[in-house]
């Protein structure tokens, strides 16, 4: 059976891992052109804001990882 300490920091892991994921994806987006099809001004937009996504998403993990190591 799995300790639930080893759950949380399982769990702490992949969240780290889905805000990097997150970040990469907006800027790889900001920044390839493989979205050209897009309107000039939708893709910056969306990209900025999957990015602030990221950036709560990363505020939010430290957040919980601060509370957990009081």
């Amino acid at each position: 059976m799995v300790k639930k300490e080893n759950l949380a920091q399982m769990m702490s892991i992949l969240g780290i891992m889905k805000v990097t994921l997150i970040i990469v994806l907006g800027t790889y987006i900001l920044i390839s052109s493989r979205f050209d099809y897009l309107p000039k001004y939708f893709r910056p937009i969306f990209a900025i804001l999957i990015i602030a996504y990221g950036v709560y998403r990363l505020v939010s993990v430290v957040i919980k990882l601060k509370n957990k190591a009081v």
